[in-house]
């Protein structure tokens, strides 16, 4: 869950992994005290990116890794984990939140609107047919928010 999170951080803020430590490689070479210390901690710094991963994703992957299974309704998609002390963790999340899913190494990435994604292992699909049946039903969800959205918004109203 740590590198699927690592990789989609660098996949969204990739400029971002880029310039911090080229900043601090001309701080390096340029500046003296500091602006010094300073550049040295941003060359480091994108090797904090895995340890943040795995602080971050602690809480959500006791809900993925533990077990869980998925329902997709026409509003949203739900997420339903095992019980624990005597609730069952649920996590839902609206359609019009996810931007698309990707596949990657026998996972679908459910990506959302908010940076952000949720795991959905291949395997968990009985068949290829099921899971391309999934994939649709997803495609025509987030079509259909998109399109939503363009109507909802005030500015694209010619009149």
């Amino acid at each position: 869950m740590a590198r699927l999170a690592s990789e989609e951080y660098l996949y969204n803020f990739w400029w971002f992994a880029a310039a911090v430590p080229g900043f601090g490689i001309v701080s390096v070479i340029l500046w003296d005290g500091a602006l010094r210390v300073i550049g040295t901690m941003a060359i480091l710094w994108p090797f904090s990116i895995p340890a943040r991963s795995v602080m971050s994703t602690t809480k959500s992957s006791r809900l993925f890794t533990s077990g869980c299974h998925v329902e997709l309704t026409e509003d949203e998609l739900l997420f339903i984990g095992e019980y624990k002390d005597g609730k069952r963790l649920r996590y839902p999340v609206d359609v019009d939140r996810i931007k698309e899913v990707i596949r990657r190494r026998g996972m679908l990435l459910v990506r959302t609107r908010v940076p952000g994604f949720l795991p959905i292992r291949e395997a968990a699909f009985e068949t290829e047919e099921d899971l391309q049946a999934f994939l649709d039903q997803m495609e025509k969800a987030t079509d259909r928010s998109e399109e939503e959205t363009v109507s909802n918004n005030p500015s694209s109203d010619p009149g």
